[in-house]
């Protein structure tokens, strides 16, 4: 069996009000490596939540998130912040992209402050964009490229550190029928070549992309087994 890289452990996550308003009751999830899965559910029921305990922006109130192997509740604020740099890669619905960089410069600046030499940025992250298809846009700004093309960006820029997990929200949430499609498309191929991969979305039919389907509605998981 493959090794657990995602472990949420019965988590509860809430926030200060009177009473305490719970957006994760008891959640339990485990992704392994090389799983792609998606979580789906409407405005409202979670998923941001969920998002930001998965990547290591927020602490659970109570239960345990192990990412990478390590448990979020026991890392100093310097070595999450650590753990987000090198275990997990981000993939955003609106790109995130720096408009003043080229596309090469855009994916090579998330090396920056791992102490990779300037050539080895420049040539990890033309690897990565050749392997994304865009090895003919290396030199474009975000202002030259189609919208799918800046996802193709963003994608590379989370795949350069070779993260043990990508975190994708929305990433089709801003391109058309067809492009979004052939994101998807884009996806099947990292997860076949051994990416781990937890896409967010609202909509099922992109969910229905993923070969393992998790839902998420008023806090709480269901369709969670493998």
């Amino acid at each position: 069996m493959n090794r657990p890289v995602l472990e949420l452990t019965d988590v509860v996550r809430e926030y200060p009000g009177s009473p305490p308003v719970r957006a994760l009751a008891r959640v339990s999830l485990t992704v392994t490596a090389g799983e792609w899965v998606a979580i789906a559910g409407p405005s409202g029921s979670g998923k941001s939540t969920l998002l930001n305990l998965m990547g290591a922006l927020d602490r659970p109130t109570s239960g345990t998130v192990r990412i990478d192997g390590h448990d979020v509740g026991e890392l100093s604020d310097e070595r999450l912040s650590g753990l987000r740099g090198h275990a997990l890669g981000f993939v955003f619905q609106s790109f995130h992209l720096l408009r003043h960089l080229s596309a090469v410069d855009n994916v090579a600046v998330g090396l920056t402050y791992r102490g990779v030499g300037r050539a080895q940025r420049r040539a990890r992250a033309v690897h990565v964009l050749e392997r994304v298809g865009l090895g003919h846009r290396l030199d474009h700004r975000p202002s030259q490229l189609s919208g799918g093309e800046s996802q193709r960006v963003a994608i590379a820029r989370a795949l350069v550190g070779d993260p043990a997990l990508v975190l994708a929200d929305e990433p089709t949430g801003n391109l058309d029928t067809r492009t979004g499609a052939d994101i998807l498309g884009l996806f099947a191929d990292l997860h076949a070549e051994g990416a781990t991969i937890v896409l967010i979305t609202h909509d099922e039919e992109v969910a229905a992309a993923a070969p393992r389907r998790v839902h998420v509605r008023d806090g709480r998981l269901s369709g969670v087994a493998a």
